[in-house]
C-alpha cells in the first residue's frame, strides 16, 4: 500500500465514524428531550391561583379544557390528557393545598427554562 492510499483510507474511515457518531448523538438528544417533556407533565400543577374573591378566599383556576367531541380533558399548559375523574381529583387536591401549587409552578418554570436553554 502506498502513502496516498493510506491517507484516503484514513479520511474515509474518519468520515464514516463521524457520520455514525453524529447520527447516534442526535437520536440520544432527541430521546433525552422527550423524557424531559414527559417529566414536565408530571410536575405541571395544571392550574393557577386566579385571584382573591370578595369574601377573602383564594380561587383556583384549572388549566384543563375539554375539546368538542371528546371525553378527555387536556391541560393547556403541558398538553397532558386525562379523564374527568382525574381532573376532579387533581382540582380538589390543589384547592385544599394551595402551597403545593406555588411549589409545583416554581419547579415547572425552572425546568422549562432549562429545557429551552439546553
Amino acid at each position: 500500500m502506498e502513502f496516498y492510499q493510506i491517507i484516503i483510507l484514513m479520511i474515509i474511515g474518519a468520515i464514516a465514524i463521524r457520520f455514525t457518531f453524529k447520527f447516534n448523538l442526535n437520536r440520544y438528544l432527541e430521546n433525552r428531550r422527550k423524557i424531559k417533556i414527559d417529566q414536565l407533565k408530571n410536575i405541571c400543577p395544571h392550574g393557577r391561583i386566579a385571584n382573591i374573591t370578595n369574601d377573602g378566599k383564594v380561587a383556583f383556576e384549572s388549566f384543563f379544557v375539554s375539546p368538542v367531541g371528546t371525553m378527555d380533558y387536556i391541560c393547556s399548559q403541558c398538553n397532558v390528557k386525562v379523564g374527568e375523574e382525574q381532573v376532579n381529583r387533581l382540582n380538589e387536591r390543589y384547592r385544599n393545598n394551595l402551597d403545593l401549587i406555588y411549589k409545583k409552578q416554581e419547579e415547572f418554570a425552572r425546568r422549562v427554562k432549562k429545557l429551552w436553554l439546553a
